[in-house]
């Protein structure tokens, strides 16, 4: 028989238990995987920015951890859809225009290389491409509308779709020069407008590809 002492000690008092059903622990995990996925990313971000600020400034931005990693990222994003357009074959059509699209930014973000050959030399495959899923889009009349609709109806476009807004209008208004030079007068650095306008549009290029990958990966499980 214990003691009155042995029962009353802090050891002995019982912790409380959750039952947590399976669809709550489920929807806790999916939100701290996010919640790591952006951490992540705003990390990198931050730490490309650091990097190429400390070591590599005296080089081309080309050449920088940032804009490469930019260009990775678009390239994920041309890879997914491209993926999901042999996967799936009812969303094909759909998934190879939106690939194409991304297919185009990354061409257009490699401007720098294609002036090597003239200036402005990265527009003539863009305009390829572009001109070719348009046309086999077309082909497929409205159909491929729909498929864009079940592409769209992927609740991880929404992840995209703010990325991309981000990416083409916050960004371009954010990094304009006309702003920083303002905001900073006759104190005016290029070097800190581009770091803020590359570092937005790194996070932007982030959760586009973030929301790419997550739909692609949703829509081929079914």
């Amino acid at each position: 028989m214990k003691s009155k002492s042995e029962s009353s000690s802090p050891l002995s008092i019982a912790l409380p238990e959750f039952n947590l059903s399976q669809s709550t622990s489920q929807v806790i995990y999916k939100r701290i995987q996010t919640a790591l996925v952006v951490l992540t990313i705003s990390i990198v971000t931050n730490l490309a920015l650091r990097v190429d600020f400390m070591f590599f400034n005296d080089l081309p931005s080309e050449l920088s951890i940032t804009e490469m990693l930019q260009q990775l990222l678009l390239l994920g994003c041309v890879l997914s859809f491209t993926h999901l357009a042999k996967q799936r074959a009812e969303v094909k059509h759909a998934a190879l225009l939106v690939a194409a699209f991304f297919a185009v930014m990354f061409i257009r973000e490699l401007d720098h290389w294609f002036d090597f050959i003239f200036h402005g030399a990265w527009v003539y495959p863009a305009v390829l491409v572009a001109g070719s899923a348009i046309y086999y889009a077309c082909k497929n009349g409205k159909q491929t509308i729909e498929q864009l609709g079940l592409i769209l109806a992927s609740p991880h476009m929404n992840t995209l779709v703010i990325g991309l807004m981000l990416l083409l209008v916050f960004s371009r208004l954010f990094g304009m020069g006309s702003f920083w030079q303002g905001v900073m007068g006759e104190n005016y650095v290029g070097d800190v407008k581009n770091i803020a306008e590359e570092g937005t549009e790194l996070l932007s290029y982030a959760l586009i590809a973030l929301g790419s990958i997550k739909t692609v990966i949703s829509l081929t499980k079914k």
